[in-house]
């Protein structure tokens, strides 16, 4: 089972994430402006710092998201992999958040969007382990929208969770030796 997703955050961290962004960017511009002043090596130091931060955000936004699971293990891959091996799950849990956010419209009316996020959560021997996706993507909340209990069977992270589950009971000891 391969499928690709629309990443989220499990916490909800994007004030945290702008913040930063635009420090980012006002340090770069402040250092092409006025960054004659300062010495040649620290004005490449933070030109690079800046500059990585700058091609985090480009790259999170441009590099897919997916995961595969196969008869032993799930694999979640961004930039870098996380695979979990069923053998060390203990339980899986399954969740929705709605998450809203308030963006001006025009000088005088503000407009509430609002989207629905998934996060399916990984009871394993070493820890938990979460990842999120977009349920339902932010709307304006005065368009009619929601999420149905059939979206919610059909979702990619259900359809994971339904999958790893057969695969878990399929290979658990009582299984076995009943067959036997």
């Amino acid at each position: 089972m391969k499928e690709k997703y629309d990443y989220d955050t499990v916490n909800d961290t994007s004030a945290t994430e702008g913040l930063i962004f635009f420090a980012a960017v006002g340090l770069m511009i402040y250092l092409f402006m006025k960054g004659d002043h300062l010495d040649r090596r620290i004005f490449w130091i933070l030109v690079f710092i800046s500059g990585s931060v700058l091609a985090f955000f480009i790259g999170r936004i441009l590099v897919s998201v997916r995961f595969s699971a196969d008869d032993n293990a799930v694999t979640f891959s961004r930039i870098f992999r996380k695979r979990i091996p069923y053998s060390s799950i203990k339980s899986i849990d399954l969740r929705t958040e709605t998450r809203s956010f308030k963006k001006k419209k025009t000088k005088y009316q503000i407009v509430t969007y609002t989207g629905v996020t998934e996060i399916i959560t990984f009871h394993c021997d070493d820890g938990d382990h979460s990842f999120a996706g977009i349920l339902v993507p932010p709307h304006d909340t005065s368009e009619p929208s929601g999420v149905s209990a059939e979206d919610m069977a059909n979702s990619k992270f259900s359809r994971l969770k339904n999958y790893i589950e057969e695969r878990i009971y399929i290979m658990s000891p009582t299984r076995i030796s009943r067959r036997l």
